[in-house]
């Protein structure tokens, strides 16, 4: 599934940050949006050039630095393309290119660290295209890729990965993966998200704050929880935040309104790479399946 960037509506949603099943003791650092690099100005020398564009493309490389040493069996970068290794031989490579200023011109690939889900470990990349908010992916044992917009986090169990992100002024995401005996499977996916997770309160519900947008009356902040029940999974408020202080108001000031995820029916279709044919806008992005 490809899923666009820099999404507009805004409703609720899930970015959750709760405890990790990790197959080492190292953290890997916490997605973040690469810094954007201003054009030179003026006349520059063909060295000055050269030398403006390799800085342009090595943009937050040194967050690889502690998470390469830690997986140097999984992961390791020849130039300008990393490479992820598994079960002893290399099953994708991602190459940067292009020069990030504003716009979809450019791929930029960073490996974050490893997460441990279902029983298998999963190298864990970001992808930003310039523009918008970055992706995190996933890489799987056939070199396939799963992902969103939005910092991972995965349930105390480790069965559950959530993606999601929240922008007041883009809107958010959220999507759901839970990880099964055949692997990463997406079972819920929305458009419509802005959320920021609290604490996961067990393997199955995720407490947050997050955004009520309106057209009329504006934005809120809310509790809620993210979970799932027999109707599928949805995010349900629990009271309403005061704007300036952030603490709980006695009484919300218009009505809290549930918000259902949309289920996924998934797929090998719904993953980007996981046929033989892989998307062409990756392929043009530097993904290439060994």
């Amino acid at each position: 599934m490809i899923r666009k960037l820099g999404l507009v509506a805004v409703a609720v949603g899930v970015v959750l940050t709760g405890t990790l099943a990790w197959h080492l003791a190292t953290r890997p650092q916490p997605t973040r949006p690469i810094a954007m690099v201003e054009p030179p100005s003026g006349e520059m020398s063909a060295a000055e050039i050269e030398a403006d564009r390799l800085k342009n493309l090595a943009l937050d490389r040194d967050q690889e630095t502690a998470p390469l040493a830690s997986w140097s069996a999984m992961a390791r970068r020849e130039g300008d393309a990393l490479i992820i290794r598994m079960a002893g031989h290399d099953v994708a490579s991602f190459t940067d290119s292009g020069y990030c200023d504003g716009f979809d011109q450019c791929a930029r690939w960073r490996f974050r660290g490893v997460w441990h889900l279902g029983g298998r470990d999963y190298p864990w990349l970001t992808f930003f295209h310039g523009e918008g908010e970055e992706m995190a992916y996933f890489i799987d044992a056939s070199g396939a890729l799963f992902g969103a917009a939005g910092e991972p986090s995965a349930s105390p169990d480790g069965r559950l990965m959530v993606l999601a992100y929240n922008d007041p002024d883009l809107g958010g995401s959220v999507s759901v993966f839970e990880a099964g005996p055949g692997g990463l499977n997406l079972v819920a996916d929305s458009d419509l998200a802005g959320c920021d997770a609290v604490e996961w309160e067990d393997a199955g519900h995720l407490a947050m704050t997050c955004i009520d947008s309106d057209t009329s009356t504006g934005q809120r902040y809310m509790t809620a929880v993210l979970f799932r029940d027999e109707g599928g999974w949805r995010i349900t408020p629990r009271g309403e935040l005061d704007p300036a202080t952030k603490q709980l108001l006695a009484k919300p000031t218009r009505a809290l309104v549930g918000f259902d995820l949309k289920a996924v029916a998934d797929t090998p279709a719904t993953h980007q790479g996981q046929k033989d044919t892989v998307d062409p806008y990756f392929v043009e992005k530097g993904y290439k399946r060994l």
